[in-house]
């Protein structure tokens, strides 16, 4: 089994990489109001194939960080995989 000091640093580094997550997302939603609002004032009518290279592109790294954060190391597989490798050492 995994102890408890183990686990209280996975759980850290999980809590920790989840508030990097919802910092990143913020960060796409406001930059990406802010190119909008920007480019309407500019040029109206060209607002969809302007904003269309941040919000995919960026949004492509934002589905990427979601992936590896909630279906990356969840404590469930780690402990699948101790078990695993407890398992052959013996």
């Amino acid at each position: 089994m995994i102890s408890d000091e183990e686990l209280m640093k996975i759980a850290r580094k999980q809590a920790k990489d989840k508030a990097g997550f919802y910092v990143h997302f913020a960060c796409y939603v406001m930059v990406n109001i802010g190119l909008f609002i920007f480019f309407w004032n500019q040029n109206p009518e060209l607002i969809i194939p302007i904003m269309f290279g941040p919000l995919f592109g960026w949004g492509i790294g934002i589905i990427a960080h979601f992936v590896s954060i909630y279906a990356g190391a969840s404590p469930q597989n780690i402990q699948k995989e101790f078990k695993k490798l407890k398992e052959q050492t013996k």
